[in-house]
């Protein structure tokens, strides 16, 4: 099959849904199969190897996140769908699909059997009014439209509606490689009693709960003088993270900017527990099935996408989404008994196995195939 995945994101930036789309590419190219990714320009400026950049976009703040909108023009549009024509693609696989404007132009455009994945779970003051009604309506438009629509988890549904005309969405977990994260991992690595290494991974921004964690970390501190706190990201709240820094409990934090892939992995395989404190907005983890397999613990927001994730033994790792009391405990109880913390890693590692490509990617394989041929 000739498969072209349409991602309305940054594919040179950090994110779960960047991170499936590639990971999910190259392994049906590992089966036989042709793929290829379309996405704007990179912000940047430096194009992704094997990214097809198309268009134009500009960044914008959504529901406190950080997202583009891009823009084909016309003349764009029609060389770009004779080119996949030519190419002879089987399927387009659109993710988001209501981001403006790429994904929508495109599908017009090839007039393929489409798949839409709506990964994203939107804040409830996004589905009330005009917002609410355009989301819905966005929604509805591509369900009675594309051969198939995907769901990462339940999160999404709020937004989504079923009926005559409206087949429902399939759950269907998003995807990553996880080999170079196990590669990275030290399973034997003993942790130092009542000192961990705390890592946050993400964007500095109010969706991704880096407030939270500021806020908790006073009160870790005052149990766990030996604690570290590593923040890594880019993002418009950086200047909490530098005013906290400046605090006597915030000498034992470190701040680097957003790493490439491979220092990303090395981060997260350093720590001891992986802070997830985003309130809303998720509509699974990856970031979460990642670190885990680095041999990190998470603590996590229990919002409704992580709270997919972290079922079984591991929803005792989740806490009530923007309470900082509760983040601080849950981080002072795992550092305060490392044999909690060496059977929640080793929980992790397997529980994570599941989400590889490996196992994942054949349900990917089949959707599209049946797509293809109705």
């Amino acid at each position: 099959m000739k498969i072209v995945e349409v991602c309305p994101y940054d594919m040179t930036r950090h994110g779960g849904v960047q991170n499936h789309i590639r990971d999910l590419g190259k392994w049906l190219e590992g089966q036989g199969h042709e793929v290829r990714i379309v996405a704007p320009p990179a912000m940047s400026g430096q194009a992704a190897q094997g990214i097809d950049h198309v268009g134009r976009s500009r960044r914008i703040s959504v529901s406190g996140t950080v997202t583009e909108i891009s823009y084909l023009s016309g003349a764009q549009r029609r060389t770009l769908a004779r080119e996949l024509t030519m190419w002879g693609a089987d399927i387009v696989h659109l993710h988001t699909p209501w981001t403006p404007l790429i994904p929508w132009q495109l599908w017009k455009a090839c007039r393929l059997p489409t798949v839409v994945t709506f990964h994203a779970t939107l804040p409830e003051s996004s589905l009330r009014g005009l917002s609410g009604w355009f989301y819905r309506s966005a929604a509805r438009y591509f369900q009675r439209r594309a051969g198939a629509s995907v769901v990462p988890s339940p999160s999404p549904l709020s937004v989504l509606q079923t009926g005559p005309g409206v087949p429902a969405p399939r759950i269907l977990a998003p995807t990553v490689d996880l080999e170079p994260w196990r590669t990275a991992a030290k399973p034997e690595r003993p942790f130092d009693p009542l000192s961990p290494h705390v890592v946050f991974l993400g964007r500095l921004e109010h969706r991704k709960g880096v407030d939270v964690l500021l806020k908790a970390w006073p009160r870790v501190v005052e149990r766990l003088p030996a604690a570290r706190l590593t923040i890594a990201g880019n993002g418009e709240r950086f200047a909490l993270v530098d005013e906290a820094m400046k605090q006597p409990w915030g000498k034992a934090i470190t701040y680097r900017p957003a790493p490439d892939f491979d220092d990303a992995r090395r981060l997260v395989a350093s720590a001891d527990i992986f802070a997830a404190p985003a309130p809303y907005g998720e509509s699974f983890g990856i970031v979460l099935v990642e670190a885990m397999s680095a041999g990190a613990v998470p603590v996590a927001a229990a919002n409704s996408g992580y709270a997919t994730v972290l079922d079984g033994p591991g929803a005792d790792l989740l806490v009530q989404p923007g309470d900082s009391d509760a983040f601080a405990r849950k981080i002072v109880e795992l550092g305060c008994d490392s044999s909690r913390l060496r059977e929640m890693r080793n929980w992790g590692r397997e529980h994570a196995a599941q989400f590889d490509v490996r196992e994942v990617g054949p349900a990917y394989l089949e959707l599209f195939e049946e797509v293809a041929r109705g």
